[in-house]
């Protein structure tokens, strides 16, 4: 015994502007969720450490490069008067914070003279700021 099918099938042209519409929307999504690169712009070649914390928001970050360009905020500091322009920086931020300082990191390239890195942590600690640290890159362990 055959039944008579009461389903037909429509063959008919697929709207693809929905499907469009939620690609595009997927797309953006995705595109502001991900996260960003830490100073994508500034090529710092890190020390290695197997020890790390994670960075907040709320710290400050000084960026010396391997042609010691120093970098406060991602703002150049003029290398005429560095150390007085970023001495001025971190009197600003103190002021705004009080006596509640965040913490400073120092990212810097490898490759900078030792003096030049304690120079600015020095700078740093006579504006107040006393929670200091140094970023490195994660160390692959064998």
């Amino acid at each position: 015994m055959r039944f008579k099918r009461r389903v037909s099938i429509f063959r008919g042209q697929l709207e693809l502007t929905p499907f469009v519409d939620v690609v595009l929307l997927l797309l953006i999504f995705f595109l502001l969720s991900s996260s960003y690169v830490f100073s994508p712009g500034i090529k710092v070649d890190l020390p290695e450490s197997t020890t790390s914390s994670e960075v907040k928001s709320s710290d400050l970050v000084i960026t010396v490069t391997k042609r010691r360009e120093v970098r406060f905020r991602d703002k150049l500091i003029s290398p005429a008067n560095e150390f007085e322009q970023l001495r001025s920086e971190l009197q600003k931020v103190r002021r705004t914070h009080g006596e509640e300082t965040p913490r400073v990191i120092l990212r810097a390239d490898r490759d900078i003279p030792l003096g030049l890195a304690t120079q600015i942590m020095g700078i740093a600690q006579d504006e107040g700021f006393f929670s200091l640290a140094i970023a490195t890159q994660q160390k692959e362990l064998e």
